[in-house]
């Protein structure tokens, strides 16, 4: 009876190590699903920030260009403040001169009047009269030339201060009008630079709403990448405890598609970065899309399946372990041929391409990794032989 138990207790636990063991892949790609998606989801934050950055740094080069134009205004704006100050200054001066000259000629004039109100109150003493009045030839000269004397002084007098008064008026006048013009060029100048400080004042506020935004943007990445490190942390120790399989590899890789496919050879998109193909796909396509539509994919060298199950945005997903170096990975699968824990040669069918995932049509999403982590996503033109290469077509 105890030996009974016994067997039965070995067989629980070999069964149970069984399941375990076929279990470590799943929770592999799993883990790997998760992880996949927060890189993605990290990458478009990445971007976002990278585009928030650029849009902040040419709105700061604007509000530079913006305030040295401001303080070339400000200059200006000083500039012809002085010169109205001065031209007050010089109509002031006019008027004083003009109120001077006008006092001097009012003055004048009232002395000619009083001069002849009396010579009026005298008996309406005339210039006749007083030469008439001359007692010798010698005086009525003597008072000819006096009379006239005093009539051409006071007329040159009043004619003198009449033209002074004529000129300074006009003077004034101009300096009237050139401060006009300076006091609208002022303004002209005040309502572009009013003009530059409010679009100045509306980039800052622009700039400051950016750089909170960089700020939350940089919270999400600092969360995407905890929540990645925490996923290669699974991925890892998944990996770990399935990795009976150690392989080895050499050479070159071979194709995944067999030349009797259709577009076998044609690269619809390349590894590196790219414009988003459609909502939710990468920006950073560290991968190649081989333009086929539903056909044969096969295993590029030996290898273990590492996981054969759906993962986010990959759709249906291989991962092939190579060596401890070299993992090969194939997305948008339509169906598998193989199972995780299964052991493949070079040249076996594992899938047939498809269209599943986040694509925008039948494809073959083909990478390659060194160490299963996407970090570790490295350009598999570098794996494959020069014959391959020269037959690719880049669309």
């Amino acid at each position: 009876m105890n030996r009974m138990k016994r067997k039965s207790l070995s067989i629980f636990l070999v069964i149970l190590l069984i399941i375990s063991i076929t279990a470590l892949p799943v929770f592999a790609a799993t883990a790997q699903e998760k992880k996949d998606k927060l890189e993605e989801q990290l990458q478009d934050v990445k971007d976002e920030k990278k585009q928030v950055a650029n849009q902040k740094s040419k709105i700061m080069e604007e509000i530079g260009e913006l305030s040295s134009k401001i303080s070339e205004y400000e200059a200006q704006i000083t500039s012809l403040n002085k010169e109205i100050n001065e031209l007050k200054g010089s109509i002031a001066q006019k008027e004083e001169q003009i109120t001077k000259l006008q006092k001097e000629f009012e003055e004048k004039e009232e002395a000619l009047k009083v001069r002849l109100v009396a010579m009026y109150e005298a008996g309406q003493t005339t210039y006749m009269d007083v030469l008439l009045s001359s007692d010798s030839f010698t005086n009525f000269i003597s008072n000819f030339y006096m009379m006239s004397e005093l009539a051409e002084a006071d007329k040159a007098v009043m004619n003198s201060i009449e033209e002074k008064k004529k000129q300074i008026d006009e003077t004034k006048k101009e300096l009237e009008k050139e401060k006009t013009k300076v006091a609208s060029s002022k303004a002209q100048v005040e309502a572009k630079n009013k003009e530059l400080n409010e679009a100045k004042s509306a980039k800052q506020s622009k700039v400051n709403s950016l750089s909170a935004e960089e700020k939350k943007l940089q919270s999400k990445i600092e969360e995407y990448e905890a929540a990645i490190k925490k996923a290669d942390e699974e991925i890892k120790k998944a990996l770990q405890q399935s990795s009976g399989y150690q392989g080895s590899f050499s050479g070159t890789l071979s194709w995944p598609l067999s030349t009797s496919s259709a577009n076998y050879n044609l690269i619809t998109s390349g590894y590196g970065r790219r414009d988003q193909p459609t909502s939710g796909a990468s920006t950073n396509h560290k991968a190649l899309d081989i333009g086929v539509s539903y056909q044969s994919v096969y295993a590029p060298a030996d290898g273990y399946v590492v996981t054969a199950s759906p993962v986010s945005g990959y759709g249906n997903f291989i991962m092939i372990k190579h060596s401890n170096s070299l993992y090969t990975c194939f997305g948008h699968l339509s169906s598998y041929n193989v199972s995780a824990g299964q052991t493949v040669k070079r040249g076996q069918k594992i899938a047939v391409s498809g269209n599943t995932g986040i694509s925008t049509g039948p494809h073959l999403h083909f990478e390659v990794r060194t160490n299963g982590s996407s970090y570790s996503r490295v350009n598999p033109l570098n794996y494959i032989s020069n014959d391959v290469y020269n037959s690719l077509r880049f669309w």
